[in-house]
């Protein structure tokens, strides 16, 4: 890659892949432990996406932060060969680097027919469709959902971490997300701070540990069924740590 949207530096990845540091928001869009496996263990094994995508006549994804685009090409990598109908909303609140992204994977068959508006840009593939929705998140989806029927599987919850961009790990925001899921739906997620953990659960999720990724010890993983992880909830009883509020952060 020869150049670089403003306000980001290319970091390089332990396996090869590269990730953007946000100047905005301080903190690399993925662990430099590995951008691309981090992808692939978080949020396609994470969220079980190609069993579902094998089992099922569709299959509806949302990922919370677009931002490189490696969750995009990445699930197309491994589910456009697949018999589901396959839909992926993207949020992204940088018109600019979604535009940069377009232009260096131009020639990507994904992206040769797409339509590029203000606030979406959307393309099909065959079986495989997807919509980068542009702007505030927590502005931007109440509206969109509120207009059509969308009911996801698996969620990509890969936002800047809750110190840098708390509004996206709300209690309120993990609500959103549960009114328009599936009862089967899988939330996977990076971080297993205790603040996150406890909006999770306070929205009503159901907790489970996931895997170990580069120097973090754990991640976290979420359901709407069963029951969450005895140990998970002995943890969080011990921890002095609120659940994150929007009134908190109004406060």
């Amino acid at each position: 890659m020869k150049s670089f949207p403003l306000k980001y530096s290319r970091v390089e990845t332990e396996d090869g892949s590269y990730t953007l540091f946000s100047e905005a928001f301080g903190e690399a869009c993925h662990s430099t432990a590995g951008a691309k496996s981090e992808t692939i263990l978080h949020y396609l094994k994470g969220c079980a996406v190609e069993e579902k995508a094998q089992a099922q006549t569709a299959l509806s994804i949302l990922e919370v932060g677009f931002g490189l685009g490696v969750g995009l090409l990445t699930t197309w990598e491994h589910l456009h060969s697949l018999p589901a109908e396959v839909h992926f909303l993207s949020l992204e609140i940088d018109r600019e680097l979604v535009l940069w992204f377009l232009e260096e994977h131009k020639t990507h068959p994904l992206l040769q027919n797409i339509e590029v508006r203000e606030k979406t840009v959307e393309g099909k593939l065959r079986n495989f469709s997807f919509t980068i929705l542009i702007g505030d998140a927590r502005r931007e989806l109440p509206e969109y959902v509120s207009r059509r029927k969308i009911i996801w599987e698996a969620i990509y919850q890969d936002a800047f971490s809750p110190r840098r961009n708390p509004v996206l790990w709300t209690r309120q925001w993990f609500e959103l997300l549960k009114m328009h899921s599936s009862e089967n739906v899988i939330l996977s997620t990076y971080s297993a701070s205790s603040s996150i953990r406890k909006s999770l659960v306070e929205a009503g999720w159901k907790l489970y540990p996931g895997e170990k990724f580069g120097p973090k010890r754990t991640s976290t993983r979420a359901r709407l069924t069963g029951e969450t992880d005895k140990d998970i909830l002995d943890a969080l009883a011990r921890s002095p740590v609120k659940a994150i509020t929007d009134e908190e952060l109004l406060t």
